[in-house]
């Protein structure tokens, strides 16, 4: 008696082994939408933000601002500054799915 249940245990941690190594990769991962963390690299000012002429948003004090409705692809990124002082940077980027950081000169 003890045989027979012995063997139904192993074959069954068995089969739950043989079939979770095989099903593994069956798995369907979704791309995750791209995050774009825009950042100023040479100024700690406000700055206006506009991918491909579309206005996205203002950063913070410190020039960083994250962007979450940008699509895959390359992209024209412009920042100008809030002042009187005028200043202008951009930045040609390719965007993918996943993180991505967009570091802005101005001048």
């Amino acid at each position: 008696m003890k045989k027979k249940q012995f063997f139904k245990i192993f074959l069954t941690i068995t089969m739950i082994t043989v079939l979770t190594l095989f099903l593994n990769g069956c798995l369907v991962i979704l791309p995750v939408a791209p995050i774009v963390e825009i950042n100023i690299a040479n100024d700690n000012w406000t700055y206006e933000i506009y991918v491909d002429g579309s206005y996205f948003g203002t950063t913070d004090s410190s020039g960083k601002l994250t962007l979450y409705t940008v699509t895959p692809g390359y992209h024209h990124f412009e920042a100008q500054d809030t002042s009187f002082l005028g200043r202008y940077g951009d930045k040609w980027q390719t965007i993918k799915n996943g993180y991505n950081k967009v570091n802005i000169n101005t001048y």
